[in-house]
């Protein structure tokens, strides 16, 4: 199957899972969440929605792999599916509308094809390789901001991290002292569009899993920007930009994590 369909179908598979969403948000209450492990939370609508996405996707392209975030799967395929059916759980609970539903194409191990849907502003960012990014529809390019001072970083760490958290708030205060501004969204796959679209210069995120960044990157690198995967165990951590603040970006969290303990 040619890429541009198959960015078809990710669009298509996002917007399914994000109509339960929208559905449901704001209508979740305490008798419908579980805990999953100490503070990781899942409901009935991340259960449902990645339960339609499956069905889809199983349905149209029957010898690709699907791997998500609430049923697990096989990841040793040719053509594999990656499915958040809700990233950013907590804030969906909340009521805080940054959230979304990201589905991702890895071939042979590298990410091609991506959708990110965000269904409290009805938007849709896509992206296949070769083909650019877009957000409902149109191009979007990372920020052109090179200097450091005039940049906005998002950073994310688990509640229940593996390691020691006095790393996290060691990488953070080094940025926060050197950047305009730093933000925690709470959604990885969201804040990835948002450096895609030039909202964001960077972002750090750590302890994270394949669903969480395999859409989200790549968005941001047909948007133009740089992002580097640190693999420690069964958990990633990610440095995404716009390329001009990435060498800053890695500095830092490469030498704070050198001293991690867990």
């Amino acid at each position: 199957m040619e890429i541009d369909k198959l960015v078809q179908v990710a669009k298509e598979a996002s917007l399914i899972g994000g109509i339960v969403l929208k559905e449901n948000f704001r209508k979740v209450r305490d008798e419908n969440i579980e805990e999953k492990a100490d503070k990781d939370f899942v409901s009935y609508v991340d259960k449902t929605s990645e339960e339609r996405i499956r069905n889809f996707l199983e349905k149209v392209l029957p010898d690709h792999r699907v791997v998500g975030e609430e049923w697990g799967g096989e990841e040793d395929g040719e053509f594999v599916w990656f499915i958040d059916p809700l990233d950013g759980t907590k804030n969906y609970i909340a009521g805080f509308p940054i959230f979304g539903v990201s589905v991702g194409l890895v071939y042979r191990g590298e990410p091609i094809v991506g959708a990110v849907y965000l269904p409290a502003f009805d938007t849709l960012y896509w992206a296949g390789k070769g083909l650019g990014a877009f957000k409902n529809g149109k191009p979007i390019k990372v920020s052109t901001a090179s200097n450091v001072r005039y940049s906005v970083v998002a950073y994310g760490f688990p509640s229940r991290a593996i390691r020691n958290l006095d790393v996290y708030w060691a990488i953070f205060k080094e940025v926060f002292d050197k950047v305009a501004a730093m933000r925690r969204p709470g959604a990885a796959a969201v804040d990835l569009c948002f450096v895609a679209e030039g909202i964001f210069e960077g972002l750090m995120e750590f302890e994270l899993h394949p669903w969480d960044i395999n859409a989200g990157i790549v968005i941001l690198k047909e948007a133009g920007g740089m992002y580097r995967v640190l693999d420690d165990g069964p958990k990633r951590d990610i440095i995404a930009s716009n390329g001009r603040i990435q060498e800053f970006l890695e500095g830092v969290v490469l030498e704070h994590l050198r001293e991690a303990t867990y």
